[in-house]
């Protein structure tokens, strides 16, 4: 699928190459542009072979057709949207970078990370490689990886003088500071060809007492022509392309 990201193992073994970086296509246009264009488009198909058929096969290319002008279109997305297996110690591919999951931690403080009194820090440690030819911005990656959800994650604060009523259903999740394990400092920007292991970290409740926690990497898309005008040639975080459990391991006494 354009634009999924691929994996592989660190120890090696077979690779999922994926397409280029997801592109607006004709595919991608038939798929959401309604009912009447798809029954059109099925139309055509029946009426262009329509002569080499008997009667029964044109009742069966008919009703096809009419299957696909009632089917939601959402189904086309529910097939795109099962994410493939994210496992610590195997590499994806998630736009361009490459993404190894080495452990989940979590800690009372982190460099100039402190929780408020009754929380404690999660932190996902990863190793990262910019495969690309250009430096990146640090935080394009960490959009491509959500807060883990039902797990304790602190959600954001509300902007000041917003209404309750304009707040969403379920609280914000907020996006990860991201913190380079070697020195514990931030980064702004992610060099070509250079690793680095990367710690994105979220504020946790000490309420929450699992052993894992679900992570999820997104697809980053490749957004060539920004059709509001506004940001040209960026990564735009997408579906869910990885998915997985990571446990995590608690501090020892005297850690902390």
């Amino acid at each position: 699928m354009a634009g999924r990201g691929r994996s592989r193992d660190r120890a090696g073994g077979a690779r999922k190459v994926p397409d280029a970086p997801l592109r607006s296509g004709a595919m991608k246009h038939a798929r959401t542009a309604g009912p009447d264009l798809a029954y059109r488009l099925g139309s055509r198909v029946v009426a262009a072979v329509a002569d080499d058929m008997s009667t029964t096969q044109r009742v069966v290319a008919g009703v096809v057709a009419a299957l696909v002008a009632v089917t939601p279109f959402g189904a086309w997305g529910e097939v795109e949207a099962q994410a493939d297996p994210l496992t610590p110690g195997t590499a994806v591919e998630v736009g361009p970078f490459e993404v190894t999951v080495v452990r989940a931690v979590t800690a009372d403080e982190l460099s100039y990370l402190t929780p408020a009194p009754g929380n404690h820090l999660l932190a996902l440690v990863v190793d990262v490689t910019n495969t690309g030819d250009v430096a990146e911005y640090t935080s394009t990656f960490g959009r491509a990886v959500p807060a883990p959800r039902n797990v304790g994650i602190i959600p954001q604060e509300p902007p000041a003088g917003a209404e309750a009523a304009d707040q969403p259903d379920e609280p914000r999740l907020p996006s990860p500071s991201v913190l380079n394990v070697e020195d514990a400092t931030s980064l702004t920007f992610l060099n070509p060809g250079v690793s680095y292991q990367l710690a994105l970290i979220w504020e946790q409740s000490d309420r929450w007492s699992g052993t894992a926690v679900p992570v999820e990497m997104l697809e980053l898309e490749w957004v060539e022509d920004d059709p509001q005008g506004l940001d040209d040639g960026h990564w735009f975080p997408n579906q869910v392309a990885f998915r997985g459990r990571v446990p995590v391991k608690q501090p020892e006494a005297g850690e902390r």
